[in-house]
């Protein structure tokens, strides 16, 4: 396995050069990739895919056959060029989660990461930033500045107000007719199912999506202790609860809403990956690489 990309309150706090940050990530990352037999990766990993009947055998890297004894075709610039859409939820529930555990700058700072990995990859990196003052959208694009322009819009963005997933952020997904891969990051809290909705859409428009369901460990674990204030931060409503007599039907009720989102992704054939704020990066990047793999 690659080194583990932990990162702790004091790092994020250290630095706000997210493009540093998100490269230093990557960097890491396929280092780790490198040292180890993933998939047969190495370093120059985006360039790879399976090797099929027909395929020039000069393209074929016999070392990494050696070492795997799977064959791999190294591929060219003009080979790759898939077109990848991230999705980021930008709505103040995303705002939940102590230090390094917060989960909207764990949604960004992947969202930092796989654009960088994407471009490392010669793919085509976009997006879209969904929340009621953030509905923005980068068209996914090959040029030599678009994770420039990828990491300058995250960098600028914040998590506020409710999630917003209607008919404006619809008109989005509908402009992108080509086929490629959209990578949605939210905790899909909404008051109703219009994030499903999300999903549904993609699928329509044929995309393949990679569904990433971020959560912090304190809505998974409940690690609280007495009686307190639970407060809604998108509405502000607010609820006494005793946490000793609401924990077992708090967790049975996140448990049936995480099973339906990923019963709704088996039904649509979406790959889902729910990934806790509390474990290193690589393990999403590594979903996100096996994805990308499988096209």
């Amino acid at each position: 396995m690659p080194a583990t990309l932990a990162l702790n309150a004091r790092v994020l706090a250290a630095t706000e050069d997210l493009p540093l940050l998100a490269n230093t990530i990557v960097e890491g990352f396929l280092d780790g990739l490198h040292r180890s037999p993933f998939l047969g990766y190495s370093t120059e990993f985006s360039a790879y895919r399976a090797y099929t009947q027909g395929d020039n055998l000069r393209h074929i890297d016999w070392k990494v056959w050696a070492r795997t004894d799977e064959l791999y075709v190294k591929q060219f610039e003009d080979d790759t060029n898939l077109r990848c859409q991230l999705y980021l939820d930008t709505s103040a529930s995303m705002d939940f989660g102590a230090g390094d555990h917060n989960k909207f700058l764990y949604g960004r700072l992947l969202s930092a990461a796989l654009a960088q990995l994407m471009v490392k990859q010669r793919d085509a990196p976009g997006l879209v930033l969904f929340g009621p003052e953030s509905r923005l959208a980068l068209p996914a694009q090959s040029t030599r500045h678009q994770a420039v322009e990828v990491l300058t819009l995250l960098a600028q963005t914040h998590a506020v107000g409710s999630t917003a997933v209607g008919q404006d952020l619809f008109q989005v997904v509908d402009t992108f007719t080509r086929r490629g891969l959209a990578v949605v990051i939210s905790d899909f809290f909404t008051a109703d199912d219009t994030s499903f909705e999300l999903l549904r859409r993609l699928h329509a428009q044929r995309q393949e999506v990679l569904v990433f369901h971020v959560l912090a460990p304190e809505e998974l674990d409940l690690p609280f202790e007495g009686e307190y204030i639970m407060e809604d931060v998108e509405s502000a409503e607010e609820v006494v609860v005793h946490a000793e007599d609401f924990r077992a039907e708090y967790q049975r009720r996140l448990k049936f809403f995480c099973d339906r989102l990923r019963d709704e992704c088996i039904k649509l054939e979406l790959d889902y990956q729910q990934v806790r704020t509390d474990e290193p990066l690589d393990h999403a990047l590594i979903a996100y690489l096996e994805k990308r793999m499988s096209l």
